[in-house]
């Protein structure tokens, strides 16, 4: 008779496929990486199948374990939010896990902090964030892997509910040392013409600069993209090597502006409204913890402003 596979084992399964590795899940769980093989094996012998290969140096799921992964996860989550709900009618006291995911306008500096602070204050607290383009942070708050996210872009899907957030803008920044750099502004034909580095297509900047030039009649084709730069960090590692420039949420730049290491030009005739929101799912009323963080970091976002 096969027993019923327990919560842990599906959660050592979760970590073992986010870490890519057997070792990394066992110091991530503080277990032996025997003790992790045993759950899998556990797992395997009860599903009749192979959950897990090698490709190279990493660990990844079979096709099958590709299935029983999605499941897996939000049984995860679900068994997670039981508690945290037991907690928040329990305890006085802001304690539990929170799982957030940020898009990288706000995941490069202005969360971080936030939960820095946040932390220093609910020490009994247990805060992770994973940061990604907001499509990616969609997906993962979807498939019940993060409680709340911090995204640029909307998505029409009844399963999701958002909440406006704090509001942002769009900048042009370049280089100091890019001739550009003299200038206060430049006109809508001159932009047209500017080397440019996108964030990927996903990403809230590269949403919200389409939607732009969409009202203007004009597309992202019609700009001189030379480089698709990825997230957001590597595309501003690439316009302070003077390779371009580029197109950005200004809360995601806050630090490059006021230290001068990138220096924003305005583009007359193009509306750059960028707000962001928090997103959750539908079906789960945000945790006391949850709420707890938003409203500390929209306190946080207007000091920045």
């Amino acid at each position: 008779m096969k027993h019923e596979p327990r919560v842990s084992s599906l959660l050592m399964f979760c970590t073992v496929v986010d870490e890519g590795s057997f070792s990394r899940a066992a110091t991530r769980s503080g277990v032996t990486q025997s003790a992790v093989s045993q759950q899998i094996k556990r797992l395997e012998a009860y599903y009749g199948t192979s959950l897990l290969h090698r490709e190279g140096t990493t660990v990844v799921p079979t096709e099958e374990g590709t299935v029983i992964y999605e499941y897996a996860t939000r049984i995860v989550n679900l068994f997670q939010r039981s508690k945290q709900a037991l907690r928040d009618v329990t305890d006085d006291n802001l304690t539990g896990t929170l799982t957030i995911g940020a898009s990288t306008g706000l995941g490069e500096f202005l969360l971080p902090t936030a939960l820095a602070r946040f932390r220093a204050q609910h020490s009994d607290s247990c805060l992770s964030m994973y940061v990604a383009d907001s499509n990616e942070i969609l997906d993962r708050i979807l498939q019940h892997r993060a409680e709340i996210g911090f995204v640029g872009a909307v998505r029409r899907d009844r399963h999701l509910h958002f909440e406006f957030f704090v509001p942002d803008r769009l900048v042009l920044v370049v280089s100091p040392t890019d001739e550009l750099a003299r200038h206060c502004s430049i006109d809508l034909k001159a932009f047209m013409e500017l080397p440019l580095i996108l964030q990927q297509p996903g990403s809230g900047a590269t949403s919200a600069l389409s939607s732009a030039l969409s009202a203007e009649g004009m597309r992202l084709s019609d700009l001189n993209v030379i480089l698709e730069g990825g997230l957001q960090e590597s595309t501003k590692t690439a316009v302070r090597s003077g390779l371009g420039a580029t197109v950005i949420s200004r809360l995601g730049v806050i630090g490059e502006l006021r230290d001068r290491t990138l220096v924003e030009v305005g583009i007359e005739g193009l509306e750059l409204r960028h707000d962001f929101h928090v997103v959750r799912h539908r079906d789960w009323p945000p945790s006391r913890l949850a709420s707890a963080f938003i409203e500390a970091a929209r306190r946080l976002a207007k000091e920045c402003r």
